[in-house]
Parts: C-alpha cells; structure tokens; sequence
C-alpha cells in the first residue's frame, strides 16, 4: 500500500467520524448549556439534572438523523471495499 492511499483512506475516515459525530455532540452540547444556564438561574445544584436532558438531547439527534448517517456510513464503506483490491494490486 502506498503512502498516498494510505493517507486517503485516514483522511475519509476522520472525515466520516466528523461528520457523524458533529451532530450528536452539538446537540448535547446545546443541551449543556441550556441547563446549565438554568441551574445557574435556580441554584440547583445536581448532576442527574444536566446529565439525564445531555444524553436525552444526543439520543433524539441520533434518532433524527439515523437515516442519514447510515447513508454517509454506508457510501464510505462501499468506497472502502471496492478500494480493496487497488489496495492489494500495488
């Protein structure tokens, strides 16, 4: 394998973790802030309140954005495996 499709098959593979991940933690970010800022305002002051609404907000992202994920998943293993056998040729 040569250093240059070794490369590619590294930068489309941080690449598609990027972009599937991006989503999930932004959501839960947003969500972070949103009751931190509340926690702030009430003085409530327990880690089940800003830990339960952080996981709910990356669940919902994951289940809206499931269908479109997977395509993103599925093209770059299909690039991936078809990039096998140009792979073993060289």
């Amino acid at each position: 394998m040569s250093p240059d499709i070794a490369a590619d098959l590294f930068k489309s593979a941080l690449t598609v973790a990027f972009q599937l991940s991006a989503p999930v933690l932004i959501a839960m970010t947003a969500a972070a802030v949103l009751f931190g800022v509340l926690q702030a305002a009430t003085q409530i002051q327990d880690a089940a309140v800003s830990f339960t609404p952080k996981i709910a907000a990356g669940l919902a992202a994951m289940m809206l954005l499931a269908p479109w994920m997977l395509r993103i998943f599925t093209e770059f293993m299909s690039k991936t495996l078809l990039a096998i056998p140009l792979v073993l040729n060289r």
